[in-house]
């Protein structure tokens, strides 16, 4: 992910989306720089550009995109 991905958001959104993701990265122990953190942070992105703009509803669209990513493709 490169600071390009980001370019479409808001100050508010790029907030947004960094604390999702960090907060779902440390639930689930996944480190940011890692494979799956990656892929979190871009579905985060597509998602807040998509619409979802509150902390609650972009945690929880992620969350289930991201259980979708893990049967697509398995990630470190």
């Amino acid at each position: 992910m490169s600071l390009q991905d980001l370019l479409p958001l808001d100050e508010n959104q790029i907030d947004t989306v960094t604390t999702v993701v960090h907060q779902w990265c440390k639930f689930h122990r996944v480190p940011i720089e890692s494979g799956r953190g990656r892929v979190a942070m871009t579905t985060a992105v597509s998602l807040a550009i998509g619409g979802e703009h509150s902390s609650q509803a972009l945690a929880e669209a992620l969350g289930r995109a991201m259980r979708i990513e893990q049967f697509k493709r398995p990630v470190d």
